[in-house]
């Protein structure tokens, strides 16, 4: 069990010497006093995301502390709140460095272009693989946009300054979800992007495999001993993890977007798994809709795959951590480079 998954579901938690108990509430008889239990040993456990408010006891969070295994915390509604972790890579020496570097523009306008050449490169290469799945290659709106999004990617890497290329990615942006949309199922149409709070389905199951990811990119950074707060494409901005946000646009297209589009067209979600919520006017995943996804979500990202021929196998969250020390070697005045989509 990499990830350990707590939600509401959960009535307690209970902490003994190699492991914690679960004691959650039977989802088909959610009014009965009989509770089901399940016991997780600590070395199975990679990292923790509680969903929500479930009653866990300080005993515990402070257990994941001393083992090194971080927590991330999102509430029901899928919104990104924060993470615990042990800091027990306390390398001060990298901090001071990422401090100082942050604010050399040439630096960070090196590190963005980069960043954002991968993000549009492999967005353009996300829809490359959806129309070949459906014998799509060569319509002609599919062709103008791959056509537009190369040329975009090409104006990235020529940059002279951080606004310049924010505008390239906006618009890359827009032009990739406008065909991004053709590949959503009838049933859960994508019609335009919306977060706070997502207006349909289809943005709720979006934003929340984003939040995830950001929880695990997030845990990724601080291990290593970064200052997540710290970004270079992204400015520092209070309540936010400019670091881990800048190391997951590459990754969004090729981990999130082709998950979600997977999930919703073999029907892993169906109508049925969201739910209307009167107070903001958003829709969000039902408790048994996160449930189906941290399955696929977890298959998708220990499914081994290689970036060239005569490399050896990697996966998702090795990609993920190979991110975090493309930044260190950035810092360190060293070559880098970000994930490319083979």
């Amino acid at each position: 069990m990499p990830t350990l998954v707590i939600n509401g579901e959960t009535v307690s938690v209970r902490l003994e010497s190699q492991h914690i108990e679960l004691i959650k509430r039977n989802p088909e008889k959610p009014d009965s006093t009989v509770f089901l239990r399940k016991k997780v040993p600590f070395f199975d456990i990679d990292r923790v995301f509680i969903v929500g408010r479930p009653n866990i006891t300080i005993m515990v969070l402070q257990k994941f502390m001393f083992l090194g295994i971080p927590v991330s915390f999102v509430t029901s509604k899928g919104r990104w709140i924060g993470a615990l972790s042990s800091e027990n890579n306390m390398n001060a020496e990298r901090r001071i460095r990422q401090y100082k570097l942050s604010e050399d523009k040439s630096l960070s306008l090196k590190i963005s272009k980069s960043l954002v050449y991968a993000k549009i490169r492999n967005s353009r290469r996300v829809l490359q693989r959806l129309a070949a799945n459906r014998a799509q290659s060569f319509e002609d709106k599919h062709v103008d946009i791959l056509k537009k999004l190369r040329n975009y990617a090409r104006l990235a890497v020529l940059s002279s300054d951080l606004d310049t290329l924010r505008g390239y990615e906006g618009i890359s942006a827009m032009l990739y979800f406008s065909r991004l949309a053709d590949f959503f199922p009838e049933n859960i149409p994508f019609e335009e992007r919306s977060i706070r709070p997502p207006k349909n389905a289809a943005n709720a199951i979006m934003s929340w495999t984003y939040t995830v990811l950001l929880g695990e990119v997030e845990a990724a950074v601080r291990s290593r001993g970064l200052d997540v707060c710290i970004g270079f494409l992204h400015s520092v901005s209070h309540g936010t993890p400019s670091l881990a946000v800048d190391l997951m646009e590459p990754l969004r297209g090729p981990i999130c977007d082709l998950l979600v589009l997977n999930m919703l067209n073999h029907k892993v979600l169906t109508d049925e798994h969201f739910e209307f919520s009167a107070d903001d006017g958003g829709t969000y995943l039902t408790d048994s809709g996160k449930k189906s996804f941290f399955f696929s979500y977890e298959m998708a990202m220990n499914r081994k795959f290689i970036l060239k021929s005569g490399e050896p196998h990697t996966d998702f969250r090795k990609i993920i951590d190979d991110s975090v020390l493309s930044i260190i070697r950035a810092i360190e005045g060293k070559d880098f480079k970000f994930f490319l989509m083979p």
